[in-house]
């Protein structure tokens, strides 16, 4: 029975519906002979009586008349009783399936995330339950996620609000409020409201959709070239030297969504960076079919441990210095995302004041 159990389902109807066939099928037959045996003996002992021939014609047509209706008898009581045997062990056989829907239908949104009780006999429905259970533990963490991300963009925005309405409160209450701390409290109200318009860019940024009609190929080099140019500015006041190696390598994607992946990643290489650091920026090809673009700086480095961590969405290693540099914790989650979108595949590699280096690999045709 143990064994039994552990079959597929398929195979448990084919085994079941198979033995009830031939039940029926050798109850048929068994009718079948019995009927013609009596027939027959019948028919036998009116042959040996010569002058009756007349009557034997009658009498075996009267036979065959009652093995045909007794064929159609029993062959209608057999096959309604195969059928309910059939409907019978057939609920037994789908009880697993009915139980695990009467299970799914108890599910709502007050226990969302139940578990399913799985059995472990191995056939499709304990692997369904085990596949139901994997997709509501999926399903969980996207709402996890989504419900911390939520919190995150409520607090992010929240903050310069609340600086923007502590600035202009203390201008009221001052009733004899200088030129200059007015252009404080403008300057204030700029740089926060630039931080929620940054903010807000980056949330549609992460919900724009990845139109592959757009798909083109470009110049790496020419866009890295781009990118350095407009952080040229922040790059001469820490003396950053940039040297970008790349030689006639083509990149394929949608060149804006590109650019602002790499822009993000060039940017974090500068805002942390050393003075009078360096950035090297290679790329090459180990197949046909992809490219690797590698990015490395001699910049304050990344915890091994938090390493895995960077790319979730508001994550900052030091919240304090990223607020001091302007950082909200998405840039590398939209890196992360865009690369995503190119079935591409990114990897950081980094040393606590040393170096970290991030590594990108795209395919040339998607």
């Amino acid at each position: 029975m143990k064994i039994f159990n552990k079959l597929s389902l398929k195979l448990k109807l084919t085994i079941i519906i198979g033995l009830l066939l031939i039940a029926v099928c050798v109850a048929l037959i068994i009718v079948s002979i019995f009927t013609a045996k009596h027939a027959f003996t019948i028919s036998a002992k009116i042959g040996n009586q010569v002058a009756l021939e007349n009557q034997l014609k009658t009498n075996i047509a009267e036979q065959n008349s009652n093995f045909t209706f007794t064929i159609l008898v029993f062959g209608s009581i057999i096959t309604i009783l195969g059928t309910g045997a059939t409907y019978i062990i057939a609920g037994k056989v789908s009880k697993p399936i009915t139980n695990l829907s009467k299970e799914i239908e108890k599910i709502d949104e007050n226990n969302l995330f139940i578990q399913l009780q799985a059995n472990s006999s191995g056939d499709e429905v304990a692997k369904l339950s085990h596949s139901f259970n994997h997709m509501i533990n999926k399903l969980e963490k996207a709402f996890i996620s989504q419900k911390n991300f939520s919190a995150n963009v409520a607090h992010e925005l929240k903050t310069p609000l609340a600086c923007i309405i502590a600035s202009i409160q203390v201008l009221q209450l001052d009733d004899n409020s200088t030129i200059e701390e007015y252009k404080e409290t403008l300057d204030d109200t700029l740089k926060n409201a630039q931080r929620l318009s940054t903010l807000v860019n980056d949330m549609l940024e992460m919900n724009n959709n990845f139109d592959i009609n757009r798909y083109q190929n470009f110049e790496a080099k020419e866009i890295f070239d781009k990118i350095t140019e407009e952080f040229s500015k922040e790059i001469k006041n820490k003396n950053i030297e940039v040297e970008n190696s790349i030689i006639n390598t083509q990149l394929y994607g949608e060149r804006s969504l590109l650019f602002r992946a790499f822009s993000n990643i060039i940017y974090n290489a500068v805002r942390y960076n050393k003075q009078n650091g360096e950035i090297k920026i290679t790329a090459k090809s180990e197949d046909s079919n992809s490219v690797n673009i590698s990015v490395y700086d001699t910049g304050i480095g990344i915890p091994e441990d938090e390493i895995d961590k960077i790319f979730e969405p508001f994550y900052c290693i030091d919240k304090s210095r990223s607020k001091e540099l302007g950082g909200n914790g998405l840039g590398l989650y939209i890196v992360k995302s865009i690369i995503d979108k190119h079935k591409g595949v990114i990897k950081v590699q980094s040393e606590i004041n040393v170096s970290t280096t991030i590594e990108i690999k795209l395919p040339k045709k998607i």
